[in-house]
């Protein structure tokens, strides 16, 4: 009894893996044939089926819908493990190739065509809440569009939108897509994509038909290749990501150069550029001199046309470094930094090319690109950087070459952890170093200070002191931030030095202070100069901005421009005297500013009155100095 319970509950949960089965599906007509096609669509996936010929497409959809009504084609299909009966049948949705909208009907009453009562009568709608819910998931899904227009009065691409949305706002179990993106425009198609899967993490099916094979690769979970009536191939998602040539040998009339077969030769000079990387990270050769060959190496070997391998700050998602090898200085594609987070958490091998709808989305610039392909560095499942490859032709990589790519991936990981291992020890030593140059600047400014208190009598003793405190609280929060950083880098972000100073400084409630800074990572020996300059300027507004009034505002910016780092303390105080020259004035903040921004930073400094208070501007070149975006 009981081993009979046990067969029974394992048949029963075998039986539940699947919310949608299609059966013996067979259908003959003059456009063509269906032949015993067999497929099952599993919980809160996508099942994309790539079939290249329109008459095969559109056999398939009307046989599946077809059977979904109890008509005449072959086969049978399940929901849930039984067979679909008429309420059951209203859990699968079919969003055809064609908008099906009423053109004189409104937004709002499209997109609730099918909920709405069944009735004679038109006084039992709500058409008041029927608007507000339109907007509301018009709003949700960020369409631009209008749920009070009619329908006749939209552009082909809106029509397309309004009626994917409405299916979506039916709320089905399954959802039989065909040809979806068909017109859309990018920006339009990547709502869309958001929309399908938020749809299956909300526990949505999909089963998606279309000739996009890059659609497929891109959204689904599963895919199979349909053509002459049959099922051909059927693969999970990941295995096609990492074998992409096998999918598209199943396609018809696809062309692709057949780089899957490797020589001998050519497995003996990668293992070569792996020796040789070894050989780099045990000598004194720097990282980016490793990553550089490692760049160089995978583009030979991925026959790219441009490999950059970018280093990526883990908390920001900043790029702080950005290696870069091409063979033709024509070819340029810069990732968003929207695209890079996007990239990095899908962690794998991601794939692009210009007939995806987001293409040209992905990029701030690009010029003489059609195909990209990324693989995140990982370091204990943590991206710290994107291997990125370039190619100005339609290029679909092997398995060999997701293999061979896969390896130096984790080979550039190498490089980076070994560095970040030797840069605890160095960092440790340079932190000796670094500490008794600050403790040398600390007794300098004393020493400019007291030659200061000589020649003027202005400022008490308690001021002087206040000047000395927060001046050397400045430089100790560089020390305590870098003591912080786990990595063993030698970088630090000057967006959490500002932020660590105005956290010291900011003792009077009644001054607010506004922040506008980019993540920017300058080299550990620049930080202590930063740390003062941020400490003086905003010092001087504190001691000269309010003087008549007991609150204000201090707006600070650190801007990362084209070729120089803009860092500008505005305020809404008194502004300076008519009669200001900032060559005549004797002061010590100001003397520390000039001389930390010109002969640091080799940088400009200017100060002037505005409408409303002051400004100082510093303007640092980027050029020379190791700054990293």
């Amino acid at each position: 009894m009981m081993i009979r319970l046990i067969a029974k509950w394992l048949g029963e949960s075998m039986l539940s893996n699947f919310i949608f089965e299609c059966r013996n599906l067979t259908n003959n007509s003059p456009d063509g044939f269906l032949k015993n096609i067999n497929f099952n669509l599993g919980y809160s996936e996508i099942h994309a089926f790539i079939i290249k010929n329109s008459s095969e497409q559109k056999i398939f959809i009307e046989s599946i819908m077809n059977l979904l009504n109890n008509s005449h084609p072959k086969g049978e299909i399940l929901l849930k493990n039984q067979v679909l009966n008429e309420n059951k049948a209203r859990k699968v949705a079919i969003l055809h190739q064609k908008p099906l909208l009423i053109d004189h009907f409104t937004v709002a009453e499209n997109l609730h065509l099918s909920n709405l009562p069944k009735r004679d009568f038109i006084p039992f709608i709500n058409w008041g809440k029927i608007k507000g819910s339109s907007k509301k998931i018009l709003d949700d899904l960020n369409l631009d569009i209008d749920s009070r227009s009619k329908v006749c009065n939209l552009s082909d691409e809106d029509k397309r939108l309004v009626y994917i949305t409405s299916v979506l706002l039916q709320n089905p179990e399954v959802i039989v897509m065909h040809e979806p993106m068909e017109g859309l425009s990018p920006a339009k198609a990547s709502k869309i994509y958001r929309a399908f899967k938020q749809y299956k993490e909300d526990n949505g099916s999909i089963v998606y038909i279309t000739k996009q094979w890059e659609d497929a690769l891109k959204l689904a979970d599963r895919i199979s290749i349909l053509s002459n009536g049959m099922i051909i191939d059927e693969m999970p998602a990941e295995e096609a990501k990492s074998d992409p040539q096998r999918l598209l040998m199943k396609i018809e009339d696809y062309n692709f150069k057949d780089n899957g077969r490797y020589t001998d030769h050519d497995q003996k000079s990668i293992l070569d550029t792996v020796f040789k990387a070894a050989e780099f990270l045990t000598s004194e050769y720097e990282l980016k001199d490793v990553l550089l060959l490692l760049a160089k190496e995978v583009t030979r070997i991925m026959n790219a046309d441009g490999c950059s391998i970018k280093l990526i700050d883990e908390f920001t998602w900043s790029i702080i470094d950005d290696i870069e090898f091409k063979n033709n200085k024509e070819i340029h594609a810069q990732l968003t930094k929207e695209a890079i987070l996007k990239i990095a958490k899908e962690n794998d091998i991601y794939y692009t090319n210009e007939k995806d709808k987001e293409f040209k989305s992905l990029f701030e610039k690009s010029v003489n690109v059609k195909t990209v392909i990324c693989i995140p560095v990982l370091i204990r499942s943590q991206v710290t950087g994107i291997i990125q490859l370039s190619y100005e032709t339609l290029y679909v990589y092997s398995k060999e070459e997701s293999k061979y790519l896969s390896a130096l991936a984790r080979h550039a990981a190498i490089a980076i952890e070994d560095t970040r291992l030797l840069g605890r020890s160095a960092l440790l030593q340079e932190s000796h170093h670094r500490i008794k140059n600050n403790l040398q600047s600390i007794v300098g400014i004393l020493s400019l200070q007291k030659e200061f208190k000589k020649n003027s009598s202005d400022q008490s003793i308690d001021e002087l002191l206040d000047s000395v405190i927060n001046r050397i609280k400045s430089i100790a929060s560089v020390h305590n931030l870098l003591s912080k950083d786990k990595l063993g880098r030698s970088i630090i972000n000057v967006k959490q030095i500002i932020e660590s100073i105005i956290q010291i400084m900011n003792d009077n409630p009644k001054i607010g202070i506004n922040l506008d800074l980019d993540d920017i990572f300058i080299p550990y020996s620049k930080a202590t100069s930063i740390a003062l300059i941020i400490n003086e300027l905003v010092t001087n507004c504190f001691k000269h901005a309010f003087t008549d009034t007991d609150s204000g505002i201090i707006n600070i910016q650190c801007k990362r421009m084209a070729d120089y780092i803009l860092l500008s303390v505005r305020d809404n105080g008194k502004g300076f005297r008519k009669d200001f020259d900032i060559n005549k004035i004797d002061s010590l903040g100001l003397t520390i500013l000039k001389g930390l921004t010109s002969s640091d930073f080799q940088g400009e400094m200017d100060i002037h009155t505005e409408k409303e208070g002051s400004a100082i501007e510093i303007k640092i070149p980027t050029e020379g100095i190791f700054l990293h975006r």
